[in-house]
């Protein structure tokens, strides 16, 4: 069978709660009424945090629907969604309930930013067991008070995030895959030595699922190039393991951007989907789907999304990034 596997950054994918629509002296009856999640939210650019208003979020997040549409993913992975709820909102709201196994679980982000992972509607594979390593620390063991209020405790955590493991029966195989977010690059020497240990812990946890008799599956942004002209070997734990392959090397190295950075108007590569060596030979497609950037992005000259006609509302500073393989 053919399986088409895609990570995608959506961008601060935020739950809409009926508070931020209402003025406050007028809210909704009852307080469970007044948190509900009824939508999602976009943000303005930058990490300012201003919350753009209903509308002009919901053309955004249809855009950020239809870039997944447009993918057309079997199993997708995703970074930067608030929680489970909100996950399942979009999916039902932006993607017509495209997919009918969604899978979230809390991390270590400040933010409250996640990592998910979802299978198309009726695809015939299994999900067989969902582990997180939110608690692992790089200490050794987990961590030493549950509170994520703390940044010290945080800060003992390997992962900003998580990496979400699930393991995924599929025409006799066993897929596993390790969804992540690496930590971002900031130019603090400590967030090259974070983003490193977990690319250890990850590499680790490849070699333990094949050991197991597994096929491991590294996917998602681990948020540095390694063609950048100042990368720090970071990486170099899971791109450069012999049991992992990088089907993306067959692309030319100008073709390989999966990001946009519009206040330098530059490109790299963040998004990755590493896969056990035993799979290269399966690998039937690749697919980077540019259509949701912003027209700033002047690196890609195609037709941006339909939905984009009159606004610059990107689906998201990423771009899906997909592989086909025959399993």
């Amino acid at each position: 069978m053919k399986i088409k596997i895609t990570t995608f950054n959506c961008e601060n994918l935020f739950g809409r709660y009926r508070f931020l629509d209402k003025p406050f002296s007028n809210p909704p009856s009852g307080f469970e009424t007044l948190l509900q999640i009824p939508g999602v939210v976009a943000f303005e650019p930058g990490r300012k945090g201003k919350i753009k208003p209903k509308a002009i979020a919901e053309k955004q997040r249809v855009t950020t629907g239809k870039a997944i549409l447009g993918a057309a993913p079997d199993i997708l992975a995703v970074q930067e969604v608030e929680n489970l709820a909100t996950l399942r909102i979009f999916n039902h709201v932006f993607m017509n309930d495209a997919f009918d196994r969604i899978i979230l679980l809390d991390g270590n982000d400040a933010r409250g930013i996640d990592v998910g992972l979802l299978l198309r509607r009726g695809l015939n594979v299994q999900v067989q067991e969902i582990r997180t390593h939110a608690d692992d620390a790089l200490a050794g063991g987990f961590l030493p008070t549950s509170t994520r209020l703390d940044p010290k405790n945080v800060g003992k955590a390997i992962f900003s995030r998580d990496c979400l493991e699930v393991d995924i029966r599929a025409n006799g195989s066993t897929l596993t895959f390790l969804v992540n977010h690496f930590k971002a690059q900031d130019g603090n020497p400590a967030s090259t030595t974070r983003r490193l240990n977990q690319a250890k812990k990850v590499i680790a946890l490849a070699k333990a699922a094949k050991t197991a008799g597994k096929l491991p599956i590294v996917i998602g942004d681990l948020n540095i190039d390694t063609a950048q002209n100042n990368y720090d070997q970071s990486l170099d734990p899971v791109v450069t393991a012999p049991s992992l392959t990088d089907p993306f090397q067959a692309l030319p190295a100008a073709d390989r951007w999966t990001h946009f950075f519009s206040s330098k108007k530059s490109v790299s590569r963040l998004d990755y989907i590493l896969l056990d060596q035993s799979l290269a030979g399966s690998v039937t497609g690749l697919d980077i789907f540019r259509r949701g950037l912003s027209p700033k992005a002047t690196q890609f000259n195609g037709p941006r999304l339909p939905s984009m006609n009159g606004n610059d509302l990107e689906a998201s500073d990423h771009c899906p990034t997909s592989v086909v393989l025959q399993v």
